[in-house]
């Protein structure tokens, strides 16, 4: 199909834009927790207090990892050229198989496009790492289940 790098750029501005959008939530979700727990007023129950900023202060550590983890993966994301071609699986490939479709850049899931269904993920998956550097014809044995590699794009 001559449509693949089209598709693929599709994929590939679908992911960048749920990566920003995982960021945004992040962060105002840190800050939601910062607020809650600044505004938290000291009672006479001192360890109901704190037990409630430790809550909040573990939920802005959760949130501020999530939108590290996030960035991170849009600083790498970035650096793969999109409209490559590929001999082999590696990352920023899109592989068509006989039960899916999947694109190797991060772990983000199902992503559907035109009533489609492609799967965002990570080399470093259990998946991804088994599709590492298949070839075309070449299939992957996951969960007793053989998926068959049709087109690397």
């Amino acid at each position: 199909m001559s449509d693949w790098p089209h598709i693929k750029s599709h994929i590939y501005q679908e992911i960048l834009q749920r990566l920003e959008q995982n960021i945004q939530e992040a962060q105002i979700a840190y800050v939601q927790a910062k607020e809650s727990r600044d505004s938290d007023t000291k009672s006479s129950a001192g360890d109901k207090y704190e037990t409630g900023r430790e809550m909040m202060q573990r939920e802005m550590d959760k949130c501020s990892a999530l939108k590290d983890q996030n960035k991170h993966s849009l600083q790498i994301i970035q650096h793969v050229p999109i409209h490559r071609t590929y001999e082999s699986v590696e990352k920023g490939a899109l592989i068509i198989t006989d039960k899916g479709m999947y694109y190797m850049l991060v772990g983000l899931g199902k992503i559907s496009l035109d009533q489609k269904d492609y799967f965002a993920i990570s080399p470093e998956s259990p998946i991804g790492s088994l599709f590492l550097g298949k070839k075309v014809g070449e299939f992957i044995l996951l969960r007793d289940q053989k998926i068959h590699i049709q087109g690397i794009y």
